[in-house]
């Protein structure tokens, strides 16, 4: 891979990050529950994506560094838009991309497009031990990429409520098709979130497609803007090899357009006065 198609993939990740496909309100689950809609205009967070890229004998070939600042800048009860702004930094040079606006519904579908949902019932899931009720609802909306069909359990009780969502992708061509399972492996672990303990969910995702097969364990923490803290992701090729490695961790976040607080008790009080307004 060139270092400039490089640059073009890693530019692309903000708006991955701020695009994961979640449920909406009008299929009887809040906006308060999803992972930027919970969250007024104006939150932020930062983070750092390091992706190294490896060759035929599993060496590192080359590395980038990547950050990607992601800003709520407006919110309806159909949709919400998101600021997405990036630099790439590739053998020593360092690459600004132009400020994105991404806007889409609260299932991850295209501003504007016309999602189909069927309910299905509930079913129960073992997570960790834990048996947790959730309401499936079978989800399918037009795409850039193609038709995608979702199912979903949620939970409006248990966070990160997206408990499980299996959605497959068809292009038409065979070369175009894609499976991605979000499976939900932990709930309430502690994790260290910029210095303080906060209880977080632990999620996998496993992306197949002809290309070959990403698998991602990411760290869900409710009390972040966009719900992602860290990140560890393996890429392989169609006959297993592993082509690529990735790790995101969060520099910092901000609630309301607040500056980010000095210490973390002010970043306590802060969060725990964004939660008194919603209520």
């Amino acid at each position: 891979m060139t270092f400039e198609r490089l640059w073009r993939v890693c530019l692309c990740a903000g708006a991955i990050l701020a695009a994961a496909p979640c449920a909406a309100q009008d299929a009887g689950i809040p906006a308060d529950q999803h992972p930027w809609g919970r969250f007024p205009v104006g939150s932020w967070k930062s983070v750092r994506v390091t992706t190294h890229t490896l060759d035929a004998g599993g060496n590192v070939a080359g590395a980038t560094t990547t950050e990607i600042r992601t800003t709520v800048v407006a919110a309806d009860r159909a949709s919400y838009s998101l600021r997405v702004q990036s630099s790439v930094e590739i053998a020593g040079k360092v690459f600004q991309a132009q400020p994105q606006v991404v806007k889409h519904g609260y299932y991850g579908q295209p501003a504007g497009a016309s999602v189909a949902v069927e309910r299905r019932g509930q079913q129960e899931l073992v997570i960790d031990g834990r048996t947790v009720s959730s309401d499936v609802h079978l989800v399918s909306f037009q795409s850039d990429e193609g038709k995608r069909t979702s199912t979903i359990h949620y939970s409006s009780q248990v966070a990160p409520h997206q408990l499980r969502r299996e959605t497959t992708t068809d292009g038409g061509a065979e070369t175009e098709r894609s499976r991605t399972l979000v499976e939900t492996v932990a709930l309430e672990m502690p994790h260290q979130v910029l210095g303080q303990w906060k209880p977080a969910a632990h999620l996998k995702t496993t992306r197949t497609s002809p290309q070959g097969t990403k698998v991602t364990i990411e760290v869900h923490c409710d009390d972040v803007p966009g719900g992602v803290v860290s990140h560890v992701a393996t890429e392989s090729d169609p006959v297993g090899r592993v082509v690529r490695r990735s790790a995101l961790e969060l520099i910092d976040y901000g609630i309301g357009g607040h500056a980010p607080a000095a210490d973390p008790a002010a970043r306590r009080r802060l969060f725990q006065r964004h939660r008194m307004r919603r209520m």
